[in-house]
């Protein structure tokens, strides 16, 4: 005999947290072997422990003052309303002391896995004030900022289709470029964005909130150089996904409805290559329209935001733009940065400091505590250290292709590679250095120098990394009665930029 059963009721229930966290310099995940409490930030005492699940991603149940969210639908009428989330800190350690252990700030209960945004990549800012997480204008301020844009148009391939004549302005908050009427030839103006950036794995998003009429032209450009870019074109009634690579020039459309196309959006996919247009009617939830391989290098990319006419238009209208946003795509983990004892394995370098402040102190001198170290190497994403309380660190990540792999020539032995690096510290001297390091205020800090030299002379920009050896990087004392060698210091030495 079997019994039969009703279901009666069906309660579901929400957790509040879930993060997964990443090797930063590999990308490998990290799913085993971490310490990882919440509190609520106002009260360290009501911990609570998150487990990983089967997926390796750390779980959250329940938490102090979460009990009514725990309890919610979880669907997307519950994320909708939900407006009142609770502050609450984040401390992760390891139990095996692979990695540094940090802490951040977090409101919850947050949808999905918790995100990241790495800083992008100025790739035309020699020392940027601190590393700059987003590129953005609201245009609310009514002023042009001369730091971030500056006027002119991506146009090609005619030289002379800049026309200062068409008016741009930021007005009511937001860019307004009117066209001129009744203008044959090219005529169009805009923002040009006053630095270059790098596009991988990163998205560059804008509201179209008004396009120009007829067959005025309203675009959004990232440009490599006048031969190879993307671009919106929204003309006549339809927006275009037109692309340029060697001069070659390909193209999609679709018919412009104003709902679903107010938000454009350029995206580069690390994983796949592959570059994006998207469109969105609320900035957040997007819809591809073209999808297209990667045709040139994404490193150094200029931003366009413009309107004009090719042709006589009676009454073109005018654009408006609003929320443009460049920033690093979020992704779904938390990095962890190597702790300073950690030793590579095998196919691995490692770059090796001991970051000291020399001006603390009455001129004694402290660790840099919790310093960030920038390496790059070239067709690399920039690789980033984070100092322990005793401004020890390591940097620990494969070793770069070998040069002239793939040419006609063979290239040197593996054995006897090397590759150039370029460094930049960004530091924030500390009174009193706290247990753990808020993850996001180590992005935060500004710039600093390190010095080759004792007397601080001569900055130090760039280091070779032979394989095989570890790339340790000091100061040196300059012995007298040169042409003596230098006598190398144990620390490297840092100070913040002036």
């Amino acid at each position: 005999m079997s019994a039969s059963f009703i279901n009666l009721e069906r309660q579901s229930v929400l957790a509040p947290l879930g993060v997964s966290f990443r090797d930063a310099s590999t990308g490998e995940t990290v799913g085993d072997g971490l310490d990882v409490n919440i509190y609520p930030s106002a009260n360290p005492t009501a911990r609570t422990r998150a487990f990983p699940n089967r997926s390796g991603v750390y779980v959250v149940h329940a938490a102090s003052g979460l009990q009514q969210a725990t309890h919610g639908a979880g669907d997307r009428d519950f994320w909708a309303g939900l407006s009142d989330r609770k502050a609450f800190t984040v401390e992760v350690t390891d139990e095996r002391r692979r990695y540094l252990p940090f802490r951040f700030g977090v409101g919850l209960p947050v949808r999905g896995p918790l995100t990241w945004v790495w800083p992008l990549e100025a790739s035309t800012v020699a020392q940027p004030a601190k590393p700059p997480v987003r590129f953005r204008d609201d245009f609310d301020d009514s002023l042009f900022d001369a730091s971030l844009w500056r006027l002119g148009t991506l146009r090609t391939p005619q030289p002379g289709a800049w026309d200062e004549a068409v008016s741009v302005r930021e007005w009511n908050g937001r860019l307004e470029v009117t066209p001129r009427s009744r203008q044959s030839g090219e005529h169009y103006n805009g923002y040009v964005s006053a630095a270059t950036w790098s596009v991988r794995g990163a998205r560059a998003s804008v509201e179209a909130a008004q396009l120009t009429l007829g067959a005025a032209e309203t675009t959004f450009t990232l440009a490599l150089d006048p031969q190879n870019w993307f671009r919106f074109v929204a003309r006549a009634g339809q927006l275009m996904f037109r692309s340029r690579a060697a001069n070659v020039e390909t193209s999609a459309a679709v018919a412009y409805d104003p709902a679903p196309h107010r938000f454009w959006s350029f995206r580069h996919d690390r994983a796949s290559d592959q570059v994006s247009f998207e469109t969105s009617a609320d900035g957040r939830t997007w819809a591809r329209q073209r999808v297209v391989p990667r045709p040139f290098p994404l490193s150094a990319m200029t931003v366009e935001l413009g309107a004009g006419t090719s042709t006589s238009v009676v009454t073109p209208g005018a654009a408006l733009f609003d929320n443009f946003i460049f920033e690093s795509s979020p992704i779904p983990f938390i990095p962890l940065f190597s702790a300073p004892t950690r030793s590579p394995q095998g196919g691995m370098a490692v770059l090796r400091a001991e970051l000291w402040d020399p001006l603390p102190r009455g001129g004694e001198g402290a660790p840099a505590a919790y310093a960030l170290l920038e390496a790059s190497l070239a067709g690399r994403q920039t690789l980033r250290a984070v100092a322990d309380a005793k401004g020890r660190v390591a940097l620990v990540f494969p070793y770069p292709e070998p040069a002239g792999a793939g040419g006609t020539v063979p290239p040197p032995a593996y054995t006897s590679q090397e590759w150039e690096v370029r460094l930049r510290a960004f530091y924030t001297p500390r009174g009193e250095v706290p247990p753990l390091p808020d993850l996001p205020a180590v992005f935060e800090q500004p710039a600093a120098r390190l010095w080759s030299d004792e007397a601080r002379t001569q900055p130090l920009t760039k280091a070779t990394l032979r394989f095989g050896r570890e790339l340790v990087l000091r100061s040196h004392r300059t012995n007298a009665g040169a042409p003596l060698e230098p006598t190398p210091l144990p620390v490297l030495l840092i100070t913040p930029a002036t």
